[in-house]
């Protein structure tokens, strides 16, 4: 990975993440730079999707540190306690950021189009018809202005996971988080989500990407994480983590899914 600090998007130290007595992240070590995609793989409660919703604080971890644009979103304190960034500090750091999931996550009585216009419009108080241009620029951008009075139900999954890509794009976030965004489609859908989010990593917007489609991971990510049991087994550039993975527990998992 780089190592301009300027530009460092993402900064994870030593974070730890429990549920009761049950610690999910054990001590994770990132470092996201500008323009760079990190793909994160592993089986199933590995701590990915956690780890993921800890960057912008659908979870709060446990300990650790968290820097987003070179901010502190979250810190440790000297007692063991962790230290969350004022509320309108953390808004800034976590407005950075768009968020794509697994469900789909659409509101089902607006149509395609006012589901992009509701955030910039009501969070961001922009004017709607300054958003109206853009909002309708990335529906193009996803293959899909002809749907935009369209309502969710009238669209196949594929398509309702490109509009929530263009509603996370509509706030103009300069990360772009995805969980599993995949995982609940068909896979004759999967393609055209993951076409949309090449051509994102090809325009050198800085992702984070949970994934279990290994050949997105292999072609369109700049760094990969392996994890399992909530700690990173292994991670590298994607030739040669594929193609010479160093830890067993790597080589067994690829087997099971190459």
């Amino acid at each position: 990975m780089a190592n301009t600090q300027d530009n460092v998007m993402i900064r994870m130290e030593d974070i730890h993440k429990s549920y009761g007595d049950v610690e999910v992240l054990k001590g994770i070590d990132i470092e996201v730079h500008r323009g760079e995609v990190l793909a994160i793989i592993g089986p199933s409660g590995s701590g990915k999707s956690t780890l993921l919703r800890c960057i912008n604080r659908l979870e709060d971890i446990t300990s650790g540190l968290v820097e987003i644009e070179g901010g502190t979103l979250a810190s440790t304190k000297g007692d063991g306690t962790v230290e969350y960034a004022k509320e309108e500090d953390s808004r800034k750091l976590l407005g950075c950021m768009g968020m794509v999931f697994q469900q789909f996550n659409l509101f089902p009585h607006m149509t395609v189009l006012e589901n992009l216009l509701e955030a910039p419009v009501h969070v961001k108080k922009r004017a709607k018809e300054a958003v109206l241009p853009e909002a309708m620029a990335l529906l193009k951008k996803v293959g899909l202005e002809d749907r935009a009075d369209y309502y969710p139900a009238q669209l196949s999954g594929g398509q309702q996971q490109r509009v929530a890509i263009a509603r996370a794009l509509c706030m103009k976030p300069d990360i772009m988080l995805f969980d599993e965004p995949t995982s609940a489609l068909d896979p004759e859908l999967t393609g055209e989500v993951l076409r949309t989010m090449r051509e994102l990593a090809a325009e050198h917007m800085t992702m984070v990407v949970v994934t279990h489609e290994m050949n997105f991971a292999r072609e369109a990510a700049s760094h990969v994480i392996f994890m399992a049991d909530g700690v990173i087994v292994e991670q590298g550039d994607p030739q040669t983590f594929f193609a010479h993975p160093k830890e067993e527990r790597t080589r067994a998992f690829l087997n099971n899914m190459l």
